[in-house]
């Protein structure tokens, strides 16, 4: 007879949840008040360990509390420490025959927390939770009329993770299903990499955001660690070699970012993690914002001039390069007056893009776009500058993302080979000298 069965014959058996919403928010209000259970402190843990090691070979259990067994218990079960070989017959053949149901919460927690597939200790752990159904807390049993997954050691986890990647609010959906850590270790671990390996490349907004869902819940803490990471790594995976639609592009910037910090200077070791593919990836992405935030800014600052009318054509010369794929990297150094309206821009807008720029320190009139276009340095400036274009087995002269420029350091003399002015074909001479 499956646990469904048993719990179903049951005279008090538990109501399935039918009020999701309240179930939901009840176990987020619970978590944020209270928190995680915490665990026991190792050289506590040690003692207990020892106290019912002795409890059980001497049969004296004056010094052990049921409290203080169940610690032992979740923690066994947990993997969290290993008992005597007497001493695990003994949990084992005890547990079997068990009416208490502290200690049977207590082996019910440990179970999803050392829950390894295809485990023959495992399946033990399980095959003990199903004949005890009876005398389960009511909590328990609810979680386990719901996820009937958990018991089945062979094949739970990846039926659960593939219907976890079927759905729009994963993180919710676990919990509705009466799961109050979707992210804890064990069984949901193993329902990640299961529910990973289901989804489809994400490559279409209604896989990306299922996927954001599940490591970006609302309201509640991201995933964190290696699990994050993979994840991370899975949405850049596709965007390798190929430019997203621009709102599949935002969609995955402004979530990444604001979630994970910038790649170039914000979690390092996260980025790290992700690898260098999708590091570079995201670095692509924001050089088309920078590059967006500069022309703005630009184009501001000149539209009075006489230049101020090149910018459209150049807008659509530079930006057309980004789309192919071509600008790896860029940031803008603003001089003092497109300082002030990449300032305003920022506090309009909202929009922190504009506020991310170095100061044009010696030729204040002077705006650059330092862009890295495989192993070319190219900069494009207002105000007259030539487009120059520096070649990385040379000494480079400047570098991307510093706070502070001096145009007088870098600037080659006119004429020169790798600089041209924004005159005839310079378009042309641009695409040749990046080939």
């Amino acid at each position: 007879m499956s646990l469904i069965d048993r719990l179903a014959r049951l005279p008090s058996a538990p109501s399935s949840p039918g009020l999701p919403e309240r179930l939901v928010k009840a176990a987020e209000r619970i978590r944020q008040r209270f928190g995680d259970r915490r665990p026991v402190k190792p050289d506590a843990l040690d003692v207990l360990v020892d106290r019912l090691t002795q409890a059980i070979r001497q049969w004296d259990w004056s010094r052990l509390t049921e409290g203080e067994i169940a610690q032992v218990v979740r923690a066994w079960a947990s993997r969290l420490v290993r008992v005597a070989a007497d001493v695990e017959d003994f949990l084992l053949r005890e547990l079997g025959r068990s009416t208490r149901r502290s200690l049977l919460g207590a082996l019910c927690d440990g179970y999803f927390i050392g829950w390894v597939t295809q485990n023959a200790r495992t399946a033990e752990l399980a095959h003990i939770i199903q004949d005890r159904a009876a005398w389960l807390p009511k909590s328990w049993q609810i979680v386990f009329r719901a996820t009937p997954e958990s018991l089945d050691t062979n094949e739970g986890a990846v039926r659960l993770g593939r219907w976890l990647a079927v759905q729009s609010a994963p993180y919710r959906a676990v919990i509705e299903r009466g799961i109050v850590t979707p992210h804890g270790p064990g069984f949901m671990s193993e329902v990640h990499g299961a529910w990973l390996a289901a989804l489809p490349e994400p490559r279409d907004e209604t896989t990306i955001r299922r996927m954001l869902a599940w490591i970006h819940p609302p309201g509640v803490p991201k995933l964190e660690g290696d699990r994050a990471t993979a994840v991370v790594a899975r949405l850049l995976r596709p965007w390798a070699n190929t430019m997203p639609p621009k709102p599949l592009r935002t969609l995955l910037l402004d979530e990444l970012i604001r979630n994970r910090g910038d790649p170039r200077r914000e979690n390092e070791h996260f980025w790290a993690q992700v690898g260098e593919d999708g590091k570079r990836t995201m670095l692509r992405w924001l050089a088309g914002q920078r590059m967006e935030a500069f022309l703005d800014v630009v184009s501001r600052s000149e539209e009075k001039l006489e230049a101020g009318d090149q910018w459209p054509a150049r807008r659509r010369f530079w930006m057309g390069l980004y789309e192919e794929g071509r600008i790896d990297e860029a940031w803008p150094s603003y001089g003092t007056d497109a300082q002030a309206i990449a300032d305003q821009l920022a506090r309009t807008t909202g929009d922190l893009t504009y506020s991310a720029y170095g100061r044009q320190l010696s030729r204040k009139n002077t705006s650059l776009l330092i862009m890295r276009v495989g192993p070319h340095i190219v900069v494009e400036g207002s105000h007259n500058f030539r487009v120059h274009v520096f070649h990385h087995r040379e000494n480079m002269p400047l570098a991307l993302y510093q706070l502070r420029y001096d145009v007088d350091n870098f600037m080659l003399p006119d004429p020169h080979p790798d600089a041209r002015r924004h005159v005839g074909n310079w378009m042309n001479w641009v695409r040749e000298k990046i080939r």
